[in-house]
């Protein structure tokens, strides 16, 4: 029976600690930070989401916010993406602050240790938190391996299918226009072939309509009877309609 409960508190030890082994973060570049946490009532309050985003800069990464169009150079597909968390427990005497890191599907890939703060003002204590919880980086000895520990985490390529040879084929040709959507946190970017960011879309309750964004032109998205795509919004106070050709 000893040997039994030794063996398992052997095991759950290896799992805890492959769980929060810091070397896995050494496959991520691009770091996700929310532009408001889910613990707070408004974005950036106390400045936490600027901080936490300036810290994970600080340590190596390239950080932007969840709202960001993240450039070409830097831009990767959503598995090779770390999300920044905070975890916080707040009472009367202290205000504790745990940074988490976690992958596109939202498993938990790493965290440090608890930041600590006794200062009774909020903003003071939750900074103070925050960067006794960055320490930890400190000794984690990041640098960005290429992404070479992701393979197994990348998306599986569709399977190949056998088909008949034919003799005549015509080539697919795809209207230099459209725009191909790529998914991003509550939504879809659109973009050409440069790549470059066309539209940002925001998700509503019907996955026939979406907000849209179009540089600094704002407007709605609708999917027409047809199966056709356009853009309405308002330019100098009246309505303009855009056909847009997206593939999703």
């Amino acid at each position: 029976m000893k040997k039994f409960i030794a063996v398992a508190l052997l095991l759950v030890t290896t799992f805890a600690v492959a769980q929060n082994d810091p070397s896995v973060i050494n496959n991520y570049k691009v770091a996700i930070v929310p532009k408001k946490f889910s613990f707070l009532k408004e974005e950036d309050q106390y400045r936490l989401n600027t901080l936490t985003k300036m810290y994970m800069e600080k340590y190596g990464f390239k950080a932007y916010f969840d709202t960001d169009e993240i450039p070409p150079d830097d831009y990767v597909e959503e598995y090779a993406k770390v999300f920044v968390d905070l975890i916080t427990e707040t009472n009367m005497f202290q205000t504790k602050v745990i940074v988490v890191l976690r992958d596109y599907k939202k498993k938990e890939l790493f965290r440090t240790e608890a930041g600590k703060s006794r200062d009774k003002d909020y903003k003071t204590s939750y900074q103070q938190a925050l960067r006794e919880a960055f320490n930890y980086f400190n000794t984690l000895g990041y640098e960005y391996n290429g992404g070479s520990g992701l393979a197994v985490l990348a998306p599986p390529p569709p399977p190949t299918r056998v088909s008949t040879p034919v003799k005549e084929s015509k080539p697919v040709v795809v209207d230099k226009n459209t725009l191909f959507a790529q998914p991003v946190e509550n939504g879809f970017q659109l973009v050409d072939t440069t790549p470059k960011v066309i539209f940002k879309l925001r998700k509503t309750s019907s996955d026939k309509v979406y907000m849209a964004e179009k540089g600094t032109q704002a407007g709605t998205l609708i999917e027409k009877e047809d199966g056709k795509w356009v853009f309405e919004s308002y330019v100098d106070g009246k309505l303009v309609t855009e056909t847009v050709s997206v593939k999703f």
